[in-house]
C-alpha cells in the first residue's frame, strides 16, 4: 500500500508490479474534479473524491494532476517480490501479450 497526499503524479508506469495484477487507487478529500489519464489506452476518467479506479499500472501509463485542494490516494498493488517471499503462485486470471508501448 502507498499513501499519497496532495501530490501530482507525472506520467509513469509501475515496473515492479505484476503485469497480470491490478492496482486499485482510492481517493478521498476535498478538491476540484480531477481527471485520471490512462495515456496509452487513450482513456480518461473523472476521479472525484470517494472514487476507485483499477488498472494494470505496469502496462498502462497513467497520471493525475491536482491543482488545488486536499486529497489522499491509497494505492493497493502487488509486487513479484511479495509473491516470491510468501510462495504464492502467479495469478492465471489475466493474460496479456507483449506489445510495443
Amino acid at each position: 500500500v502507498s499513501i499519497i497526499c496532495n501530490r501530482r503524479s507525472p506520467p509513469h508506469r509501475d515496473p515492479k508490479c505484476r503485469p497480470a495484477a491490478f492496482d486499485i487507487m482510492t481517493t478521498a478529500g476535498r478538491y476540484h474534479p480531477v481527471v485520471m489519464d490512462f495515456m496509452n489506452l487513450g482513456s480518461s476518467f473523472y476521479n472525484n473524491s470517494g472514487s476507485m479506479l483499477a488498472s494494470s499500472c505496469r502496462l498502462v501509463r497513467h497520471y493525475m494532476n491536482v491543482e488545488e485542494g486536499n486529497r489522499i490516494v491509497t494505492a493497493w498493488y502487488m509486487r513479484d517480490s511479495i509473491h516470491n517471499f510468501v510462495g504464492t503462485p502467479s495469478t492465471e486470471y489475466a493474460k496479456y501479450d507483449r506489445v510495443n508501448m
